[in-house]
């Protein structure tokens, strides 16, 4: 009897290794192409930012910023495209007190019809910044914005050496004065000519070095924006970050385009914060999988929009409503708000069935591990949120909710913390259940808590309700496929894995990322995340006899 306890123990830990891995794995989603020049070529990508990040170039840094607008220029003529100087002077520069010069890089490719995709990033890198004690020394912007610069110069190679057709065209668009308050940005949105007949716009930036190009920002009523996306060959998107990203003390240039009723998308590796910003952002420091995952997104974007007529039509990528979406694996989930609805219908009436079919005779009882589970996710936050403050003085560091990094053993002690809150969690059920003999209660109990709240989420947080409403919806199919045969067939319980592998390789990646862009100041709120996953899982697992 214990072996077949052990061996059942041992299939369960080796599904959950081997999607946790799965869920790692997918923050690099795609291989570095070396060789074929009818894709995003990475070497090219490389060789261009070795020129681009010889030596800091901020818009103080006036000879070597020249140096890299004229080698932008350069470029830009080598592919048969004839850039525009948009200069600026006496430009006001309120972190300085300064006035500086601006020159804007503008470049369209004319199509068959009059409308346009553009592609956006900077030239400048970021000077010291005294104000944040991980950015005072100031970057070589090997990454920031060197990715995005490549990344531009080589989709318009690739474009034209493909012989693409040209139904519509695409405009280019290099700002300069970024790092210091969007400045090429506000300037270029007040010449009508430039972003005239603009369908769809790629802001590419770069807070980090490394992780996968997240597809981080839409403009509003996504819906379209994210179809065309996800023509995208290695598409990275989850529609949550948005909401995540509007906490961050960041801007980027996308954000005067947002101002502007501009529509589009906004792509960055979030991954190795601690090179942000400094001289660490440099071409050592490049992940080389992380750039060609910029370019696996962006090329089949732009090809897709130049080659089809429909994308003529403005109204093309205009929808009334925002989408829900995801990436799990390799796949990416994409719904609407309305099928939402629906999937929480669903959630409800399997709660119904599984109540009259677990018998349970008190409600109470299934109410008890609803507000267990609420409660030890927020015992967990609160204890997070004391772990950072604690980190940040023993680092010497000023706390800042959404911007604490540089924190010595960081990864190990999240690892830690979230470790502990598995068993924690897992010893809490097992006492409060007396060694899970009200299982069927725990069960109902967590699937009412993961619909209440997603149902919370469609309202308040919406592109964020997937992470219940998803483990919510399949856990409950799943359960509810296990009580209607489990008197047919002894092993159906071990049907519940497929939930428990696809929550965790939903959630793996997820979690990452969050402690990445947030910060370990933000422990507390990547850990409520984590805990929804977390009683996910559980949820599965004890099911499975």
């Amino acid at each position: 009897m214990k072996s077949k306890k052990y061996i059942s123990y041992a299939i369960i830990l080796a599904v959950l290794i081997i999607s946790s891995i799965i869920g790692y794995n997918s923050l690099y989603p795609s291989k570095e192409n070396y060789d074929d020049n009818t894709k995003v070529n990475v070497s090219n990508q490389m060789n261009h930012i070795k020129e681009i990040a010889k030596e800091p170039h901020s818009i103080f840094d006036k000879e070597a910023h020249e140096d890299v607008r004229d080698y932008l220029l350069k470029e830009l003529k080598a592919l048969d495209i004839d850039p525009i100087l948009y200069t600026y002077k006496d430009v006001f520069v309120e972190r300085t007190n300064t006035k500086e010069s601006l020159e804007n890089i503008y470049a369209e490719i004319k199509g068959k019809n009059d409308s346009y995709i553009m592609l956006v990033t900077h030239y400048d890198s970021s000077h010291a910044k005294k104000e944040r004690y991980a950015e005072k020394d100031g970057s070589l912007g090997a990454a920031d914005a060197g990715y995005g610069l490549s990344t531009i110069l080589e989709t318009i190679r690739a474009i034209k050496e493909n012989n693409v057709t040209l139904n519509n065209g695409i405009k280019i668009l290099i700002t300069d004065g970024e790092e210091y308050g969007l400045l090429g940005a506000k300037e270029a949105v007040k010449e009508k000519e430039i972003f005239e007949n603009v369908n769809y716009l790629i802001n590419l930036e770069a807070r980090g070095t490394k992780g996968p190009a997240v597809m981080f920002e839409t403009s509003p009523n996504n819906s379209s924006i994210v179809d065309l996306y996800n023509y995208s060959e290695k598409p990275f998107s989850y529609s949550i970050t948005p909401e995540i990203y509007r906490l961050l003390p960041n801007g980027t240039d996308f954000t005067v385009f947002l101002e502007n009723n501009i529509p589009g998308i906004n792509i960055s590796v979030l991954d190795g914060l601690e090179n942000y910003h400094t001289p660490n952002d440099k071409f050592e420091s490049l992940n080389e999988k992380s750039l060609q995952h910029y370019g696996d997104q962006v090329l089949p974007i732009v090809t897709e929009f130049v080659s089809n007529e429909k994308y003529a039509d403005k109204d093309a990528l205009t929808s009334k409503d925002d989408s829900i979406f995801f990436i799990i694996g390799s796949v990416f989930v994409k719904y609407s708000n309305m099928i939402n609805y629906g999937l929480l219908l669903a959630i409800l009436i399997s709660i119904i069935f599984l109540f009259k079919k677990f018998k349970i005779k008190s409600i109470l009882t299934t109410v008890k591990y609803s507000l267990l589970s609420l409660l030890f996710t927020a015992l967990v936050a609160g204890l997070s949120y004391g772990i950072s403050r604690l980190a940040a003085v023993i680092n010497g560091r000023p706390f800042k909710l959404t911007y604490l990094p540089l924190i010595k053993f960081e990864d190990v002690t999240t690892l830690g913390v979230i470790g502990l809150s598995i068993a924690g969690y897992i010893l809490l059920i097992r006492k409060v259940s007396n060694k899970f003999k009200e299982r069927n209660e725990v069960i109902l109990g967590n699937i009412v808590f993961l619909f209440i709240l997603g149902l919370i989420l469609t309202f308040v947080l919406p592109g964020g309700s997937y992470l219940l409403v998803f483990p919510a919806i399949i856990i409950a199919l799943g359960t509810i496929v296990v009580e209607l045969l489990k008197d047919k067939l002894r092993k159906v319980s071990y049907i519940l894995l497929i939930p428990a592998a696809l929550i965790t390789i939903l959630y793996v990646p997820t979690v990452y990322l969050f402690n990445c862009a947030l910060t370990f100041g933000a422990l507390c709120a990547t850990m409520v995340f984590a805990m929804f996953g977390i009683i996910s899982v559980v949820t599965c697992l004890v099911q499975i006899d």
